[in-house]
């Protein structure tokens, strides 16, 4: 059974419209270059503070922008 991790480094977690976006194109795709039937893929979304990222930690200028978006 194929598995996905999605992991986000950012400010602000991902929504669940983005989430069931991104959910929906995997499967697509998955099925389209491995056969995997519909159900059988799982995917989790992990969430990472910005600062605990490698990008996070090297960033000398922080986002400053009021939603934190990169």
């Amino acid at each position: 059974m194929p598995m996905l991790e999605a992991i986000h480094a950012t400010h602000k977690p991902a929504t669940v419209e983005q989430k069931r976006a991104f959910t929906r194109e995997a499967v697509k795709i998955f099925h389209n270059i491995l056969g995997t039937p519909a159900g059988k893929l799982r995917i989790f979304f992990y969430t990472l503070d910005w600062e605990d990222s490698i990008a996070g930690l090297l960033d000398e200028n922080p986002a400053t922008d009021e939603e934190g978006d990169r």
